[in-house]
């Protein structure tokens, strides 16, 4: 018999989600150790968090081993975990795999990931862009798994119906930006790109503005808008699961207007392919990838903000949707089938 062990640090957002969906396969088990990792680079609490973690998972599988015959620990997260060049990884009779979610940033991190690549057996992603980025830099053990909805949306009303509700007129078309309002999402440059869109495009336009205050607060979204007269929908609260669903199906356009340091997939961009609505995002990096390959919609040049102006007065002519096979490869289910396969080829 073998037992595959589920290890991440925190259970917050879409960790759980992640965690508790891989729990659905046969022979896994949970040994994570929710703790908070220093982030104050290169200090010595930096280094003694993540080995102190590591240590943890290790202990617990160590206790679960006796009823084993082999097991395989996968790392559910290990962005956090690269960076320590002198982690002690091995397990006796237990193999090891991680989930990369962003690529390095740099070359001295891309230097340590690909030192952490070789104590363990596995680096699972979630695009065929980062395979290649770390293909390029010498780290071949890499297979992707696409990052799925995890989200259900069979129990909402029609679009046509939510927007009654929200109040938001057919003859208006939205562009939602969702989640944080983080530097790295690039909020600014949209919403800076109302300086070149005449009124009369204006006019037409709703800005769908629905996540936590972070970067860009709503003062200066606020300000934003009455600089450039920019038709502003907003909502900085704590939104349910149905409150977000329902952001997304409104939508005309799904906006990711992500900044270049930006690594990683979007989950309003996940969540906007799965409903067969556009992508409006960079023409760089993994997310402008995604957009041309899958054709999912309109890309810019990347963190110009007159770029955009020209692509959103092009959605407003237009008023495109999508049908890309794409969408096939972010369910729930190919996700757990592809790490079974994963699972089982390794062990």
């Amino acid at each position: 018999m073998y037992k595959i062990f589920l290890a991440d640090n925190s259970s917050s957002g879409h960790h759980a989600a992640y965690l508790n969906s891989i729990l659905e396969l046969d022979n896994t088990e949970n040994v994570s150790s929710l703790m908070k990792f220093s982030e104050k680079k290169y200090s010595f609490d930096y280094y003694l968090s993540r080995l102190i973690f590591l240590k943890k998972i290790k202990s617990n599988v160590n206790k679960l081993q006796s009823s084993i015959n082999k097991g395989l620990v996968h790392l559910l997260y290990i962005d956090n975990l690269y960076t320590i060049p002198f982690a002690n990884l091995s397990l006796d009779n237990v193999k090891v795999i991680g989930t990369l979610h962003h690529y390095p940033q740099n070359n001295l991190k891309m230097k340590l990931l690909k030192v952490f690549s070789k104590k363990i057996d596995l680096i699972i992603v979630h695009s065929s862009y980062i395979m290649k980025q770390l293909n390029k830099n010498g780290i071949y053990n890499v297979e992707v798994i696409h990052y799925p909805s995890f989200y259900n949306y069979d129990s909402l009303p029609s679009a046509s119906n939510l927007r009654k509700e929200l109040k938001i007129s057919t003859e208006q078309t939205v562009f939602s930006l969702l989640g944080g309002t983080r530097y790295d999402k690039g909020l600014d440059i949209f919403l800076n790109s109302f300086q070149y869109i005449p009124n009369e495009y204006k006019e037409k336009i709703l800005v769908n503005i629905v996540g936590k205050e972070e970067t860009f607060d709503k003062n200066y979204i606020k300000e934003m808008s009455l600089k450039y007269n920019i038709n502003i929908k907003s909502y900085f609260n704590f939104v349910t699961d149905n409150e977000f669903m329902s952001n997304v199906i409104v939508s005309d356009y799904m906006v990711v207007p992500y900044r270049n340091f930006f690594t990683g997939n979007s989950g309003p961009m996940t969540e906007a392919v799965v409903n067969s609505i556009p992508v409006i995002g960079p023409n760089y990096g993994n997310i402008g990838y995604l957009i041309k390959e899958y054709n999912l919609g309109y890309t810019f040049e990347s963190e110009n903000s007159y770029s955009l102006s020209q692509i959103i007065m092009e959605a407003v002519d237009k008023k495109v949707t999508i049908e890309s096979n794409y969408k096939n490869k972010l369910t729930v289910k190919h996700f757990l089938n592809s790490y079974q396969d994963i699972y089982h080829n390794l062990m």
